[in-house]
């Protein structure tokens, strides 16, 4: 079914603007998303996401966007006429597909790593980011999940956790997420950014 899809645009805006704040584009400050299809999500996405899908349950569907706006001369371009001139179009994912690989990647840590990557996940800040040096992000847990730890015992359990953020691919470096769990706000305020760093001590 064809649709004129608002929250479409709006996420493929929002996805255009946090690009170009990472890594400035021409062509996707250009092409803007205006139009797309429902698509049946696999139920293998949805079983490995921890959805529980019975043999009756109606289809879950994704918007996937077919039809673009270039923002420079107004032309509205299918995505087979950008494949046939060559234009490459900018990815753009809705909040629920966001939400759903999220899941999957939740799914996927065994059920002793969970309680931590979730609380990895709730100290990101909005610049792509942790909310304070990843040190000081692994000693916080350490001392909420571990009271009363031996100093000698800390060195090893941040390598422990340091060993669940490589082998779960959760961060590019000490100071940046995986682009896929980035959060990225170009419009991010002064005072948003100190307070963000005062959610250290209170995630």
């Amino acid at each position: 079914m064809k649709i004129d899809n608002e929250e479409l645009h709006a996420v493929s805006v929002v996805s255009a603007q946090s690009s170009a704040h990472a890594n400035p584009s021409a062509t996707e400050e250009r092409y803007v998303a205006i139009q797309g299809t429902h698509k049946a999500i696999p139920k293998a996405r949805l079983k490995a996401a921890g959805w529980k899908v019975t043999r009756g349950a109606r289809p879950v569907t994704g918007v996937i966007p077919d039809t673009w706006m270039d923002m420079t001369t107004g032309e509205i371009i299918t995505k087979e006429q950008a494949r046939k001139r060559g234009i490459k179009l900018p990815g753009v994912r809705s909040n629920s597909d966001k939400a759903l690989a999220l899941c999957e990647r939740l799914a996927r840590c065994s059920p002793s790593e969970r309680p931590f990557v979730r609380y990895l996940l709730k100290s990101r800040n909005q610049r792509g980011g942790l909310v304070g040096p990843l040190d000081a992000v692994l000693d916080r847990w350490i001392a909420r999940a571990c009271p009363g730890i031996r100093s000698t015992d800390e060195a090893r359990k941040r390598k422990q956790l340091r060993s669940i953020i490589e082998r779960r691919e959760l961060m590019a470096n000490d100071g940046a997420m995986a682009k896929d769990l980035q959060i990225l706000n170009p419009n991010i305020t002064k005072q948003a950014i100190l307070e963000e760093a005062a959610k250290l001590y209170t995630t």
